[in-house]
C-alpha cells in the first residue's frame, strides 16, 4: 500500500510538469509569431503584366504598340512579412516607355517597376524583364478568304471534297504585317484513306507573296484554326445523252449524224441515285429550230442530279447535228385544228393558209402533200381572251413520222364566249 501512494504522488507530480511545459511551450511560440512579423524578409511576385507607354504626339499619329505576347513581368519586394503577405500584381506597375519614339518599326524598350501607391510599406529589389521587344505601328485590319489545304488519300472508287466551318478570316495588328499576308491556308492531314465523310481540325497557316510563312505572333485573328469536312461519295462514269423537242418519233438520229463531247462523265454522288445512274442528259435540242444541214451546239447544259458533283467538272457539252443528208419542201397547209379552248368558247381560224417548211428524208417529202398536214392551234395559254387574236401553230404529218416543220408559227383566230 505504502508502494502504490508514493507511485501516485510521483505520477500527479510529474503530470503537473507536464502541462506547465506544454503552457510554456505555447507562450514562447506566441511571443516568437509577433515579434517576427516586425523582421524584414522578401518575396516574389509573377505574372505581373508590362504596360506599355508611347508619347502622346505618337498616340495621335495613330501609332499603337504591338507586342508577340502578353508580356508579364517578375518583381522581387522585401519589406514587412505581414505586409509582404498581402501584396499581389495589382500593388506594383511594370511599364516599357517607348519614350519619344514616334516612327513605325522594331524596338527594345526599357522596363521599369514601380509601386502602384507610393505610400505601400514595402521597397521594390529587382525585376526582369528589364527590357521588352515591341513592334510600333499603324494599326490595321483585313478579312481573307481561306485556302483549302486539307491533305487526304482515298480508297479506290471514291471522290472527296473539302467545306470548312469558316470561309473567311479576320486579321489585325501591325499594318507592315497585315500588308505582306496574301494567303491564308487551312492546313492538315489525314493519313489514312478514307471511303467515308470525316472532319478535322485545320491550322490557318499565312503566307507571303513569295510563299514564305508568316509568324502570327503580333497578328489577332478572328479564329486560328477552323473544322474541315472531307466529304467522300463513290463515284461512276455514265453517258452524256442529248435530248430533244419537236423531233419526230420516226426519225433515228445515228451516230454518223451527232458527235458529243464529252461522251460520258465522271459522277461522284450517294450510293443510291448512282446505281440507278446510267446517263445524264443535256438540255434538250428544238427541232423546229433546225434545216436539214449540220448545226454546232456549244454550251448544251449537263442535268447533274440532285446531291450529285460532276468530278470532271464539266457543266456543259458540245453537240455537232448533221442532218445535211435531209432535205427541205414547201407547202401550203389549209388545214386547221383548234385545240385547249374551254367548252365556254367557240373559235374561228380567220387564217386561211399557211405556208410551211417541212424538213425529212427525200422520199418522204416526195410522197407528202399539204393535204397530210394539219396546223394545230393551241389556245390552252390564251387565258380567257376573246375577239381576234393570234396564237401559235404546231403542225402534225399523215402519212409520214420522219418529217417536221422548220420555224415559228402563227395563225389568227376569233374566240367568241358562248
Amino acid at each position: 500500500m505504502k508502494k502504490q501512494s508514493l507511485l501516485g504522488r510521483w505520477m500527479q507530480k510529474n503530470y503537473i510538469l507536464f502541462l506547465f511545459a506544454v503552457l510554456v511551450s505555447l507562450v514562447i511560440w506566441i511571443y516568437m509569431s509577433f515579434n517576427s512579423s516586425d523582421v524584414n524578409t522578401t518575396f516574389t511576385i509573377s505574372d505581373v503584366p508590362i504596360q506599355s507607354e508611347l508619347s502622346d504626339e505618337s498616340r495621335n499619329l495613330g501609332l499603337q504598340v504591338f507586342t508577340a505576347d502578353d508580356p508579364k513581368a517578375t518583381v522581387t519586394v522585401s519589406g514587412n512579412r505581414t505586409v509582404l503577405g498581402l501584396l499581389n500584381e495589382d500593388d506594383i506597375t511594370v511599364t516599357a516607355s517607348a519614350g519619344s519614339i514616334n516612327s513605325v518599326g522594331n524596338y527594345t524598350l526599357p522596363v521599369s517597376a514601380a509601386k502602384r501607391s507610393s505610400g505601400s510599406n514595402f521597397e521594390i529589389k529587382s525585376y526582369s524583364p528589364s527590357t521588352l521587344s515591341v513592334t510600333i505601328d499603324y494599326f490595321k485590319e483585313s478579312e481573307f478568304q481561306i485556302q483549302d489545304g486539307v491533305v487526304f488519300y482515298l480508297e479506290d472508287g471514291y471522290y472527296g471534297s473539302t467545306s470548312m466551318s469558316h470561309s473567311t478570316v479576320k486579321i489585325s495588328g501591325p499594318q507592315t504585317d497585315v500588308l505582306k499576308i496574301k494567303k491564308v491556308v487551312a492546313k492538315a492531314s489525314i493519313s489514312n484513306k478514307l471511303n467515308k465523310s470525316t472532319e478535322v481540325d485545320a491550322d490557318l497557316v499565312l503566307f507571303d507573296e513569295n510563299n514564305n510563312e508568316i509568324s502570327k505572333k503580333m497578328l489577332d485573328m478572328s479564329t486560328e484554326s477552323v473544322k474541315a469536312t472531307v466529304t467522300v461519295l463513290p463515284e461512276k462514269t455514265v453517258k452524256v445523252e442529248p435530248t430533244f423537242v419537236n423531233k419526230p418519233e420516226g426519225l433515228t438520229i445515228t451516230d454518223d449524224m451527232i458527235t458529243i463531247s464529252p461522251t460520258d462523265l465522271r459522277i461522284a454522288g450517294p450510293a443510291d441515285t448512282l446505281k440507278k445512274m446510267e446517263s445524264v442528259q443535256l438540255e434538250p435540242i428544238d427541232f423546229s429550230s433546225i434545216r436539214n444541214e449540220k448545226v454546232d451546239f456549244d454550251n448544251l447544259g449537263i442535268k447533274i442530279p440532285e446531291n450529285c458533283k460532276s468530278i470532271n467538272n464539266y457543266t456543259a457539252a458540245k453537240v455537232s447535228l448533221d442532218l445535211s443528208g435531209l432535205s427541205s419542201k414547201s407547202f401550203t397547209v389549209d388545214k386547221f385544228k383548234v385545240e385547249g379552248l374551254s367548252d365556254d368558247y367557240t373559235s374561228t381560224v380567220t387564217s386561211k393558209s399557211i405556208d410551211v417548211t417541212v424538213i425529212g428524208y427525200k422520199s418522204d417529202l416526195d410522197k407528202l402533200s399539204a393535204s397530210q398536214i394539219t396546223a394545230v392551234i393551241d389556245t390552252s395559254n390564251s387565258s380567257g381572251k376573246t375577239g381576234s387574236v393570234e396564237m401559235p401553230v404546231t403542225f402534225r404529218f399523215s402519212g409520214t413520222t420522219s418529217c417536221w416543220a422548220y420555224g415559228k408559227y402563227q395563225a389568227n383566230i376569233t374566240i367568241t364566249k358562248k
